[in-house]
């Protein structure tokens, strides 16, 4: 209940501040005017918990495959990879994971003009790491929602139809 207290004086204030500032922009004047609105209301209370992932790391080396083409450049038969990923608490890693990874290489033509064509590097990298990793969030739960009504006063400029 006191959330939702100062979660009304604080609008209020906001209220109050723009209204200051709106007379401000007025060139002749203005007026004090009563608005009725319809706002909703909840109580609101902020609770943490915490949440257990398994984070796995895999690394190695990944080989080039077959090139259909001689490249303009040097591309090496062998490359070294990471990677990772997070699962449930209750999951196991596997002991490997595939990766590949493809580009696009230059190369030149019997009749010399250039040219592309793909490469792919791939391989099974194995199991580096294996973790349970434990982080603490928050969360904001809203209850007991309603509808209230509120009134306020807003600044109009001109004169009081």
């Amino acid at each position: 209940m006191k959330a939702s207290n100062i979660a009304a004086v604080s609008a209020l204030l906001l209220l109050g501040a723009s209204s200051a500032q709106a007379r401000m922009q007025c060139d002749v004047g203005g007026y004090w005017d009563t608005v009725t609105r319809t706002v909703q209301v909840c109580d609101t209370e902020t609770e943490t918990y915490t949440e257990t992932k398994r984070h796995c790391g895999y690394s190695g080396l990944m080989y080039l495959g077959h090139l259909w083409n001689q490249p303009d450049f040097y591309l090496s038969p062998v490359r070294s990879a990471s990677r990772s990923s997070i699962l449930d608490e209750t999951s196991s890693c596997p002991s490997s994971q595939y990766a590949s990874e493809s580009g696009i290489y230059w190369y030149t033509r019997s009749d010399g003009t250039s040219a592309t064509d793909w490469y792919t590097y791939s391989g099974s990298l194995p199991l580096t790491s294996d973790q349970l990793k434990t982080t603490e969030h928050t969360r904001t739960i809203q209850t007991n929602c309603r509808s209230e009504v509120r009134t306020v006063r807003v600044w109009r400029c001109g004169f009081e139809p």
